[in-house]
């Protein structure tokens, strides 16, 4: 298949599931492996590790596909989050296989991850009705709730931190075009 049309066939919802069914057969090879080397006790971090890994890998291959304009890719600073992603899972990875790292709570709950993939499906579909900036803060705010964090006045902060920033990297210094929301589209267009 040529490169364009792998693309295009990633793109498409056969592609959503051909990538989907290949990361839930790895994750379950990988639950065997993790098990023999990581033990149970650190069996949800090893495969939340081992989703984020999976998950970044489709993503980094995705932006092969991005769009060049001008002398800089839409790809470059995806790419710089996945490697700095990448560099975290190596280091939480070393500190699991080297016993270093606390072991999960309870071995095997992944009630918390469930939890997060929901809110982080419910964010995604937010960013495209309301838009990124409105989005991201209900996201950064729920994930810390989520997270046990009590702090309200801190919550704001990071939330409003994260987004003044979002909107003076990304938007106004490298102009990256970030999703506006069908209904504040529609509302304020």
């Amino acid at each position: 298949m040529p490169n364009k049309q792998v693309g295009i066939f990633l793109n498409s919802m056969n592609g959503f599931w051909t990538i989907s069914a290949g990361i839930l057969i790895l994750l379950l090879i990988g639950r065997s492996i993790i098990s023999k080397y990581a033990g149970k006790t650190y069996l949800s971090q090893a495969l939340i590790l081992e989703t984020i890994f999976l998950i970044s890998i489709v993503l980094l291959a995705l932006t092969w596909w991005f769009p060049v304009r001008g002398e800089v890719s839409a790809a470059v600073v995806p790419r710089l989050w996945i490697a700095g992603i990448f560099i975290c899972l190596i280091y939480l990875i070393a500190k699991i296989l080297g016993k270093t790292e606390a072991p999960d709570i309870v071995a095997g709950d992944i009630a918390l991850p469930i939890k997060f993939m929901v809110i982080t499906l419910a964010y995604i579909v937010l960013m495209i009705l309301i838009g990124y900036f409105i989005a991201s803060i209900i996201f950064i705010a729920a994930a810390m709730t989520l997270l046990s964090y009590k702090r309200r006045l801190t919550i704001v902060a990071i939330c409003a931190g994260w987004t003044a920033f979002s909107y003076l990297v990304f938007y106004r210094l490298l102009y990256v075009s970030l999703p506006e929301g069908i209904l504040i589209k529609a509302l304020f267009g």
